[in-house]
C-alpha cells in the first residue's frame, strides 16, 4: 500500500505553524509535500490524502476536493478566526499536533456560492 500524502499550503512565515504541520505529517505517518509561495497551490489537491491549510479560501478549496483539513493555531486571534468560521466543525484545528482527528466538510464547501462566502466575510468583519 502507498504511504499516504499530506500537502501544506501557505506561505513561508514563522507563524503558519509549518514546523507544527511536519509534526503532525511524522505523528500521523503521511508524507508532506509544501507548497509555499505557488500560485494556485490548488490544483494540486487532487494528488493527497490530508491538507495542512489554515488560511480561509485554502480550507474552502481542500473542503471542496474532499480532503480532511487540519488547521493549526498559535494565537488566540487564529483560534477565533478558525473557530468562528462556518466550517469549523468540519475541520481538524489544533495547537499540539497530538490532539488531532479526522473529518470532512466536502458536502458544506460544495454548497457554497461566491456571494454566500462575501456575506461570511462581512459578518466575520462585523464581530
Amino acid at each position: 500500500m502507498a504511504q499516504r500524502k499530506a500537502i501544506f499550503i501557505g506561505r513561508n512565515s514563522p507563524d503558519n505553524g509549518l514546523p507544527e504541520y511536519r509534526k503532525l505529517a511524522k505523528h500521523l505517518g503521511v508524507k508532506l509535500d509544501e507548497y509555499i509561495n505557488v500560485p494556485n497551490a490548488s490544483k494540486y489537491l487532487k494528488k493527497y490524502d490530508l491538507a495542512f491549510v489554515s488560511r480561509y479560501l485554502a480550507i474552502m478549496e481542500a473542503l471542496t476536493a474532499g480532503l480532511p483539513v487540519f488547521a493549526h493555531y498559535n494565537n488566540q486571534i487564529k483560534f477565533d478566526y478558525l473557530n468562528m468560521a462556518p466550517f469549523a466543525k468540519y475541520i481538524t484545528i489544533f495547537k499540539d499536533y497530538r490532539e488531532v482527528r479526522v473529518q470532512s466538510g466536502q458536502a458544506w464547501a460544495k454548497q457554497q456560492t461566491w456571494d454566500s462566502v462575501a456575506d461570511i466575510y462581512e459578518k466575520l468583519w462585523k464581530k
